[in-house]
């Protein structure tokens, strides 16, 4: 399948050291052979959502975002009967919603104990991030001209993580900065890069926790401006290296 070859490809693209990195990751922990169930899994999911799927979708997505801007902290359990009686809906997506999170290691599931939001250790993190750094340098040269129309849109979320670094708001910068990076994988139009990508992107939520200071958060949005360029200028490869370079500024 075009997909299997592809996701393939992706992973003989990384380096010796970033995918010895993914095979023993601890948070990781897939094969290859796991990995083409994923996604043999993710393409026999149905075209169009029926509305529990909706409702599902749009609730993993407001528990993402509170992860990210640190509404809920690691540790905190997440009741699905509370949940359900916010968002108005029975269990049964809230179920769904957390079981998918749990399968992006966001949060954990333990018998009698309920669902929590997962820590990450800086040893993962910083594994993932070395991760990340090559996938998004991979989704920059595939990008093509798809990122033409957009990069007004880049340089607006650009410019918003240059404001929140300069405030030094770390939730605001966190999520203007994923924001950034989603858009930028998104436009590779992969499927499975974005798959693997948002399993990983979730993860460096711990930004927000490991650095806070305005020197660190006021470079790294420079580094996005200089990004935007590169693709302006349509020098993806050049964009592609520089957001490997501004991943890898953050490894300890």
């Amino acid at each position: 399948m075009p997909l299997i070859s592809e996701i393939v490809n992706v992973f003989a693209s990384l380096s010796l050291k970033s995918f010895g990195l993914l095979v023993k990751a601890n948070f990781f922990s897939l094969t290859i052979d796991s990995v083409r169930k994923s996604i043999l899994k993710y393409m026999k999911e149905p075209l169009v959502s029926t509305s529990k799927d909706c409702v599902s979708d749009r609730i993993k997505k407001v528990i993402l975002e509170r992860i990210c801007d640190g509404s809920y902290v690691p540790g905190q359990r997440l009741v699905e009967l509370q949940i359900a009686k916010e968002f108005d809906t029975s269990q049964a997506p809230v179920r769904e919603a957390l079981s998918e999170l749990s399968a992006m290691r966001v949060v954990e599931t333990e018998p009698y104990k309920g669902t929590r939001v997962r820590e990450i250790t800086e040893k993962e993190w910083q594994e993932c991030l070395e991760i990340r750094g090559v996938l998004e340098q991979f989704a920059a040269e595939k990008v093509l001209n798809r990122l033409e129309g957009k990069i007004e849109v880049l340089r607006e979320i650009a410019m918003a993580t240059l404001k929140a670094a300069q405030k030094n708001d770390v939730q605001e910068y966190g999520l203007a900065n994923i924001e950034f990076h989603r858009l930028i994988v998104e436009a590779a139009e992969n499927k499975t890069l974005l798959l693997v990508w948002e399993s990983l992107a979730n993860e460096v939520r711990a930004l927000a926790s490991v650095y806070s200071n305005a020197t660190y958060l006021v470079q790294a949005a420079q580094d996005h401006l200089e990004i935007v360029e590169a693709f302006a200028e349509g020098d993806n490869r050049y964009a592609g290296k520089l957001l490997k370079i501004h991943t890898d500024t953050l490894i300890l």
